[in-house]
Parts: C-alpha cells; structure tokens; sequence
C-alpha cells in the first residue's frame, strides 16, 4: 500500500490567507492510502516518482478486472475533522490522441513535412495548441465526492477497473480544497493551465513525428518518440487540470486554511499488452502494445499516403530513428521548461 501526506508540489505548501479567510494558524492536511490489487488478491507493486518536484506514486503490472482501495483522511492543526474530498480516475484517451496527430498530419504543407523530417517540431507544436480539447484529451472514467467522518476524518473505498476499460495512462487523482464562501468552474483557466505544462504538446508532437518519420507506420518507433512522457508527468498535468476547475480555494468550513490550489496527491498506472504485428509481405513480426495500436489506429489511409509519398525523398529508416531519438530529447527538454515556467507562475 502506498502513502501519500501534505504538500506534492515543489517549495513550500503557500497558506497565505485571502482578505476574510481564517486564522495562519489553523491549516488543513490530506493523508491518503491506495493500494491495487489483482483478481487473485495480489498487491500490485508500487513506487515514488518525482518530476520537477511534483510527486506522485505509479503502479505497474495493473490489469483489467483489478480493484482500486483507497482511504483518505482529512485534518486541521493535525486534528481528524470531517470534510470534503473529491477522488476522480481519468485517462488520457489514445483514441483522441490518434485523431488530433490524424487532423494535424492531413494539414500539413510539403514544407511543413519537409521540417519535420529534417527535425523541426515547432509546427506541431503551434498546431497542437490551437486546436486541442482538453476535455477530449484527458477523460473522467469515475468520479466521486466523499465527506470524512468525524471521529478519525476518514473515508474509504473501492473502484473496480472494469473489463473494458481502454488501454491508456490513468491517473487517480484526490482533491482537497474548496473555498467555503465562494465557489465556481473556470474552464478557461483549466485549459491555460493545461497548456502551460506542455504534456499533451508533447504527447501528440512525438504521435506525428513519429508518424511522419516512419512513412505512415508509427507503431514501430512510437515508443521511442514517447519515452520522454514519465508517470509524474501525466500526473502532474492531470492533477493540475482538475484542481484548477475549482476556482478559489481558501478556508474549509470550520476556518481552517487550504493551500494554495488546495492539496492534490495522485496515484498513476497504465493499462496495457503486448501485440505483435506480422508483416504481411515478409511475415516478420514486430512487438508493440495496445495503448500505442489505439493511438495508430487513428491514423487514417489519406495520412499514410500523403507521409509515404513525402517521405520517398526523405530520411530512411535508420536515420529516421536516430532523429526521433533526439526529438525525444527537444520535447523533453520543451516539457520540463514549460512545467518550471507554470510551477514558478503558482506559487
């Protein structure tokens, strides 16, 4: 079972009153336990990970028909008090990731194309930004909103990961903050904040690169332009998308203070399985998963043949790995300025 206690983001926990909240001295904490465990009682493994100084904890080896339990607790001075939680599970839906990497591929000029393939990724990225949906991107699969009793301040429970689930990156993720005198949605601000960390940028840049180097068949090299993606970073962007829906974030009810975008502690895993795909001229097979087939899949005959005909000229095969490698690279590097930028921006 793993743990999670306070503050995740990097620096010090900001209780700054607002003008009518209450006491400095009087400050809330969220502790939470997740443990995941198999159809044959077997606790998944589990381990902290860190980005940027966002923590998270990731699970591997999850599988469908898996059982989520988890128990939160909520305290004010280090006192059990009784309040609200909100737990949601997303996804990062590689369905949708497929089809904006499709949309951009389709609207791509011959010089455009001819950028990519000499390693300029800038294109995409402008291009992801104007025309991604956040709510498409990252999708709530459960949801729920539990009050913590008011002998210990805790509540528990199970979520059951359902036979059909997609193959994705989930991120379980615990909100802990609310303004008791005011509280509203801003949509606006969840996708600034969104963008500002660069994660899905990134995601569908190394989808199309990837896409684009390979002639049409990304599933080959997918993986290597994907690498740079870490657990705490999917983390780090989903928990930010959520809490940000919050708006203002002060005192709970009973006055005691919240942090600055209340706390947010998030548990990640993927769902995924190996899928071999067999030439179909030569009969060689070639190993990929799941998650990333979900994502291909999406790239449509018209992509491939426009990427094929571009790519004739273009970089072969071996080359065009060794470019993917060092885009992997850019986009790490474009990532974690991005995610220092924002970081810097919340405190």
């Amino acid at each position: 079972m793993a743990k999670q206690s306070g503050w995740t983001y990097s620096g010090s926990a900001n209780f700054s009153p607002t003008a009518g909240a209450g006491s400095s001295s009087d400050r809330t904490n969220l502790k939470t336990e997740v443990k995941i465990i198999s159809s044959d009682r077997q606790g998944r493994r589990s381990k902290a990970v860190s980005s940027n100084g966002f923590g998270t904890v990731e699970y591997s080896g999850v599988e469908r028909q898996d059982t989520i339990e988890w128990s939160v607790q909520t305290l004010c001075d280090n006192d059990p008090i009784s309040d609200r939680v909100n737990i949601v599970l997303t996804y990062y839906d590689p369905f949708y990731i497929g089809q904006l990497s499709d949309q951009i591929i389709q609207n791509l000029s011959d010089d455009e194309l001819g950028n990519i393939l000499a390693g300029d990724e800038s294109i995409i990225q402008q291009k992801v930004e104007s025309s991604m949906d956040i709510a498409r991107a990252i999708k709530q699969i459960y949801s729920t909103t539990v009050i913590t009793d008011t002998s210990e301040g805790k509540a528990s429970g199970t979520i059951k990961i359902a036979p059909d689930y997609p193959f994705a990156d989930y991120v379980l993720n615990f909100h802990y903050g609310y303004s008791s005198r005011s509280e509203r949605s801003d949509s606006a601000k969840s996708k600034e904040f969104l963008l500002e960390t660069g994660i899905m940028v990134a995601e569908i840049t190394a989808v199309v690169v990837a896409t684009v180097l390979s002639g049409g068949t990304a599933a080959i090299i997918l993986g290597t332009a994907g690498a740079v993606l870490g657990a705490a970073d999917l983390a780090y962007a989903a928990s930010n998308y959520l809490s940000s829906g919050f708006g203002a974030i002060d005192e709970n009810r009973q006055g005691c203070l919240f942090p600055i975008l209340g706390f947010n502690h998030s548990y990640v895993f993927t769902l995924d399985e190996p899928v071999i795909l067999t030439d179909s001229e030569t009969g060689e097979t070639t190993e990929t998963s799941a998650k990333t087939q979900n994502i291909v899949s999406q790239i449509s005959p018209a992509s491939a043949s426009v990427i094929a005909q571009a790519s004739t000229s273009g970089v072969p095969t071996g080359a065009a790995l060794q470019v993917v490698a060092v885009g992997g690279l850019v986009v790490a590097a474009l990532l974690i300025a991005l995610k220092g930028r924002a970081s810097e921006d919340d405190v």
